[in-house]
């Protein structure tokens, strides 16, 4: 792994690529490769950036009338920054630092290959009164495509992992607005017949604390990725993958303001060719997943949305279902301090009926519920916010 050392800033980056597999006909499929990169640093510098980013390989494609094309690889990226003398950030990149390989193609009968998974993990800790930021991603592979086959599956779009820490012992700055994980979409069916994809599943957790007055300031994210498009009669477009935030929690035992939001996001379904049902968007279900805690001003935000109904795109094709989203927020801040509180929830819009001279009817919109509920001793606000989704067009 890199290294240096300096008390002035440091930068260290490190990149891991997964080699891609090659194409087979009716041959046994090449192994797409994983691709690993973890980096740590401890210094006293003005600044420390420490940065590690990992690619998966692609997956083959498949020619021949059984069997599935080749996985795309794996990314891991595991990246810790700790400075006692000034900035930490690790995996403050603006992008993404993990991305899962494309599946492999599946052509005349083949299967696609699955998207690979994507796992970020981002540690960013200071020692004294310094700000730790972070700013990144996962992102799950896209699933292989089918041409030319006749009932085959398009690859699965690949999961999506992030987990991040931010924290400092002392009065620092606390910056993890911009995180979260993206699950990979499913394959689509270019020609012939087959189903879609599913979407990949994506899964957040945030947390982050100081001991001063500066703010804390989280911010993640958990998005199912989209179903690919399906095509023939008795075929479907993919399901929409699902969302999970596990938790985001932000603390200050000196005062500072804390702002926690979460957003759950479900895929939406693939749509429908030639005959083939839409698919089915994601549900989205948000459960007190944003806590927190100061003597200061505590804002908590959580939104569950649904995906919505993959489009009957042709004629004979039939919408999908809309997802269902409920968010239930109950918290209170322990340390006294006040505290604002929003739960949405927005339901995903029904599948549209857009294919010409369609007798069809479009999807119905997705329900909503919201609820919220408040304790604390000092000046309290509560928001419950729930819209159903709009029904499809026809």
């Amino acid at each position: 792994q890199v290294d240096g050392t300096t008390t002035a800033n440091l930068t260290l980056t490190q990149t891991a690529t997964g080699g891609n597999s090659g194409s087979v006909d009716d041959g046994v499929n090449g192994t797409a490769g994983d691709a690993f990169s973890s980096l740590s640093k401890t210094s006293s510098s003005s600044i420390l950036t420490v940065n590690a980013q990992a690619t998966g390989g692609t997956g083959g494609g498949r020619d021949s009338a059984t069997g599935k094309a080749a996985n795309g690889g794996s990314a891991t990226s595991f990246a810790s920054a700790t400075n006692d003398a000034g900035e930490a950030r690790a995996n403050y990149s603006f992008g993404t630092d993990a991305q899962g390989g494309s599946g492999g193609l599946g052509r005349n009968g083949a299967d696609g290959g699955d998207g690979g998974a994507a796992t970020r993990t981002a540690t960013a800790s200071t020692v004294g009164d310094f700000t730790a930021r972070t700013f990144g991603s996962a992102r799950g592979g896209t699933g292989g495509s089918l041409t030319n086959g006749s009932g085959g599956t398009a690859g699965a779009g690949g999961s999506a992992t992030d987990i991040t820490t931010v924290t400092s012992t002392g009065n620092g700055l606390i910056d993890a607005n911009s995180v979260g994980a993206y699950g990979g979409a499913g394959g689509n069916v270019n020609s012939g017949t087959g189903t879609g994809g599913a979407g990949g599943s994506a899964t957040a957790t945030d947390t982050g604390s100081n001991a001063g007055s500066q703010s804390v300031t989280l911010g993640t994210t958990a998005q199912g990725g989209a179903g690919g498009y399906g095509r023939g009669v008795g075929e479907s477009g993919g399901a929409g993958g699902v969302g999970t935030i596990v938790s985001a929690t932000g603390t200050s035992t000196g005062g500072g303001t804390v702002n926690v939001t979460a957003t759950q996001t479900g895929g939406r379904g693939g749509d429908g060719y030639d005959g083939a049902t839409g698919g089915a968007g994601a549900d989205s279900n948000l459960l007190d997943v944003v806590t927190g805690s100061t003597s200061g001003a505590l804002t908590l935000t959580q939104t569950a949305t649904a995906g919505a109904g993959g489009t009957s795109q042709t004629t004979g094709s039939t919408a999908g279902t809309a997802g269902n989203a409920t968010s239930s927020l109950s918290a209170a801040n322990s340390d006294g301090g006040n505290v604002t509180g929003t739960s949405n929830a927005d339901g995903g819009a029904g599948g549209a009926a857009a294919g010409a001279g369609t007798s069809n009817n479009a999807a119905n919109g997705g329900s909503a519920a919201a609820a919220i509920a408040l304790t604390d001793t000092g000046t309290v606000s509560a928001t419950a916010i729930a819209d159903g989704g709009n029904g499809g067009n026809a």
